[in-house]
């Protein structure tokens, strides 16, 4: 009877030091995973091609601080036939048709994330029934009106408009955009207005974006292609306020260089 007491006692004791070094093993694995993901520094997506491209072909997305998109979940809002393919360096997302979406990238066990917005542009060169593809006219002159907000000052956009009118009423400029270190490129292709429109000329307008925050302190430039010519200028952020500097009275201009 006391041997089989002596037993049990034993028993005891082994189970109870099982569970203690269980217990030591999650503490350890919950601080590496922790120590994981404070170290991942999801700060920004930012576009590594152009938003303007054939149908079927990808924009693709890179993390910053050189971080790896397969580590990510990524979402995209409107969702409806989007497809995302990833890789180490990109994450290439094909978009079923033009207009606005935003990119999140998600760390599925901090839930920490950080979204982009972005115009995407998809058309087809081959199929002439869906849209009325124009030139701009050799004396045109585009505007660009510098916007940003109150409560969002790092926020910056710009409203381009031409002088001329185009047809149909609900027109829009096919362009492409680029950030090649602290240069803004865009270039502006052409006018397209939907096939079979009936309503009257107009101007055409388009809302860019820098698609990240600008950085107080600091001198960006500015690279504006239209007509086949080139621009270029720069513009900083001090506080609220915005100072450009753009050369240009013709071509390309700006309705006001401080905001």
């Amino acid at each position: 009877m006391v041997m089989k007491q002596g037993k049990i006692l034993i028993g005891m004791i082994l189970l109870a030091l099982m569970q203690l070094v269980a217990c030591e093993r999650n503490d350890v694995d919950s601080s590496d995973s922790a120590d994981r993901i404070g170290a991942s520094e999801l700060e920004g997506i930012k576009v590594a091609t152009t938003t303007t491209v054939q149908k079927g072909e990808s924009v693709h997305f890179a993390l910053e601080n050189g971080l790896s998109p397969l580590n990510f979940q990524w979402k995209v809002s409107p969702n409806q036939n989007i497809r995302v393919s990833k890789t180490n360096e990109v994450a290439a997302i094909y978009f079923p048709e033009t207009g606005k979406y935003t990119i999140t990238a998600l760390d599925s066990i901090s839930q920490d994330s950080v979204s982009l917005l972005v115009d995407v542009v998809i058309y087809d060169p081959g199929n002439d029934n869906v849209e009325i593809r124009q030139d701009f006219d050799a004396d045109d002159i585009l505007s660009l009106t510098p916007i940003t907000f109150a409560d969002s000052t790092f926020h910056l956009e710009f409203l381009a408009e031409t002088k001329n009118n185009y047809k149909c009423n609900n027109n829009y400029m096919l362009f492409s955009r680029d950030k090649v270190q602290d240069t803004f490129v865009y270039d502006f292709l052409k006018v397209i207005s939907p096939a079979g429109c009936a309503t009257e000329n107009a101007k055409s307008k388009q809302y860019i974006y820098t698609n990240e925050p600008i950085k107080d302190g600091k001198i960006y430039n500015l690279e504006i292609t239209f007509n086949g010519k080139n621009y270029k200028g720069s513009f900083t952020r001090n506080g609220g306020n915005y100072q450009f500097t753009w050369p240009y009275d013709d071509g390309v201009i700006f309705t006001t260089k401080t905001l």
